[in-house]
């Protein structure tokens, strides 16, 4: 039975009970030996070498043999309050370095709060694996104590899920897991593991690792073809195909627009593509656009950066820039709803390229000149040396064209400061990004703040602009943190959010503080549901019902309702208030001088309310201050 295809390994033999290292393949004249390792060990071993260091979860009754193995193994534990958090540790771990993330949970509730973690992973193609415990395969579908059918809850928003009926099956399971996790389409995985399976013993010879890392190159083609057609998320076509008429498409394309744009998703990102854009972008010269997805994707202070396209989260230069082209070259990205708007007027009066990995997502939103499911990396790189081929430099309309994207860039630019008190969040955003490295991580949760963040926040680096897209989900963003944070100790890492979003992942700051992890919480008070208050606001006319969250604190003596400050200190967290302009920058610097957790309490104007699109569309944003 293979163990990790063709791979050298280390693993454990169980002799008396203990585990000793041994070494697998055999040296000429020694017989071959039998390793023994339960399930838990072997999955142990299996993340080990993978080259995974760190598991986020707690530990449950279902899932002990697997955290009873970690302790033989060279992996990290890391104790949460709610399992929701350890998904979204593992989460934003694998957004900031594109690693598998993993995280772990008993069986029953504990298994389905990870649910809503699968969903902002799956949405956005972030690879994990989450383990989970369950109960003995004998008290499957018998309704067994903390007993839920979590494989049929999850399938929906995982690349795949598994209930392991059998140790022996684990080799080609987390292999295969593996392999979907971080192949094609990225995603997460959810293995749900039996505590019998844990326990359960897996005998292997080292000769059958040994022939097991000489199989024929036909077998993996055979394996690998096999796989791609499971998972129907592969790449169409590789870099040996012929793809000169396509790429003479896009060549035509170019030749004749006369207002072109590169539009980048986050497969740029996914797609470790960000410095063949930069190249390709400056050899075209023409204006760069992002996504949602794809702020981090381009430096967003380079000259050729014209801003964000979307109905909510956008700038006004992004959004003209896009208006006023007639080609859009789309390199990873999804032409979602709220990027798009009504897809209609998007379309009229303009040409489409889709290059994406996903072959689901093209031409699923807006109809295009041409689609491609290729990796975009590929793709780039491919057009850079097609044009530098045919030897093609810009034209004076070209050049004449990103002369006056700098002058738009400073006429369109929003107005970030302000002389008002209640502190404006849109000043203390700016603030903050003025305070901080460039290559600083920023976590968003969802709501007004993370509009007014990627309205306003700039990003410099790849990976230092996390968000959850597609799910949206509250709550996240100070696991993400603390994910980040852990893979990069040394860099700045900073959560920033609304009230109503770290009320959702307040007793994490506990997390924080345990295990010393030295994230920085920003929270915009502006004791409300924000955007759902200027919903309220602009939709419904004024009719406010459950979106206010102030109240008579008579403990602290105010009437903001909870108070962030003393709640974190209660928690081992240092923590300040900042009220007044200016402020912000020194409490930062107090702040990452601590090499601790520490959050800064922003109170800002509840009346403040974020620029977005009244009718849907990218010409109907109305601008507030």
């Amino acid at each position: 039975m293979a163990l990790w295809g063709n791979e050298k390994q280390t693993t454990r033999q169980s002799i008396s009970g203990t585990l000793a290292l041994q070494t697998t393949g055999t040296e000429a004249g020694t017989e071959p030996q039998n390793l023994q390792l339960t399930g838990a060990q072997f999955i142990a071993a299996f993340l080990e070498h993978k080259g995974v260091k760190q598991i986020y979860g707690i530990p449950g009754a279902a899932i002990l043999p697997f955290y009873d193995a970690i302790l033989e193994r060279d992996l990290a534990s890391f104790n949460v309050r709610h399992e929701q958090t350890a998904i979204f540790m593992a989460d934003g771990y694998s957004r900031a370095t594109g690693l598998v993330g993993v995280c772990a949970a008993t069986s029953g509730p504990g298994a389905t709060n990870l649910l809503t973690g699968l969903y902002s992973a799956y949405g956005d193609a972030v690879p994990l694996l989450a383990l989970t415990g369950q109960v003995p395969t004998s008290l499957l579908g018998r309704d067994a104590f903390q007993e839920a059918p979590i494989v049929e809850m999850a399938r929906p928003v995982t690349k795949a899920a598994y209930l392991v009926q059998h140790a022996e099956d684990l080799p080609r399971i987390m292999s295969e897991a593996w392999e979907l996790a971080t192949t094609g389409r990225k995603g997460p995985v959810l293995l749900d593991l039996p505590l019998d399976v844990q326990k359960g013993v897996l005998e292997i010879s080292s000769d059958e690792l040994a022939s097991s890392q000489d199989r024929s190159a036909s077998h993996q083609a055979e394996s690998a073809n096999l796989l791609r057609e499971i998972i129907s998320l592969a790449p169409q076509g590789t870099p040996a195909q012929d793809w000169s008429g396509a790429f003479a498409t896009v060549l035509a394309l170019l030749s004749e627009a006369k207002a072109p744009a590169l539009l980048v998703g986050g497969g740029v990102v996914h797609g470790n593509a960000s410095s063949e854009l930069r190249e390709l972008a400056e050899l075209l010269l023409i204006p760069v656009v992002a996504t949602l997805m794809g702020k981090d994707a381009f430096p967003n202070d380079h000259p050729l950066y014209a801003g964000l396209m979307g109905t909510m989260c956008q700038t006004p230069l992004g959004n003209k820039t896009i208006l006023e082209s007639d080609l859009i070259i789309n390199l990873g990205g999804r032409f979602d709803g709220r990027g798009t708007g009504n897809v209609r007027l998007f379309k009229e009066g303009r040409k489409i390229i889709h290059i994406n990995l996903d072959e689901q997502e093209l031409d699923r939103h807006a109809p295009t000149e041409l689609s491609l499911a290729l990796d975009v990396k590929f793709f780039i790189k491919e057009l850079y040396s097609r044009l530098q081929a045919a030897r093609y430099t810009p034209n004076r309309q070209a050049q004449e064209r990103i002369a006056a994207l700098q002058k738009q860039r400073m006429k369109l630019a929003r107005r970030t400061k302000f002389n008002t008190l209640p502190l404006k969040p849109q000043q203390a955003i700016v603030e903050a990004r003025e305070a901080l490295m460039r290559d600083a991580i920023l976590t968003l949760d969802c709501g007004i703040s993370q509009i007014w963040a990627t309205q306003l926040f700039e990003a410099y680096v790849p990976r230092s602009f996390l968000i959850t897209g597609r799910a949206g989900t509250m709550g996240w963003g100070l696991g993400a943190a603390l994910g980040a944070q852990l893979a990069y100790p040394e860099r700045q890492v900073v959560n920033l959010l609304g009230d109503a979003s770290l009320g959702m992942s307040l007793q994490e700051l506990a997390t924080a503080a345990k295990h010393n992890i030295p994230v920085v919480v920003i929270v915009l008070n502006n004791s409300l549901f924000g955007l759902i208050r200027q919903q309220q606001n602009l939709l419904y006319d004024r009719r406010w019902i459950s979106t206010e969250l102030d109240y008579e604190n008579r403990v602290q003596n105010h009437d903001r309702g909870l108070d962030f400050v003393a709640t974190a200190r209660g928690m081992g967290v240092e923590a300040e208030l900042v009220d007044q302009p200016g402020q912000l920058q020194e409490a930062l610097s107090r702040a990452f001088s601590t090499r601790r957790p520490y959050l800064i309490e922003v109170i800002v104007d509840p009346l403040a309310q974020c620029s977005v699109s009244i009718d849907g569309s990218l010409s109907g944003v109305l601008e507030f201050e």
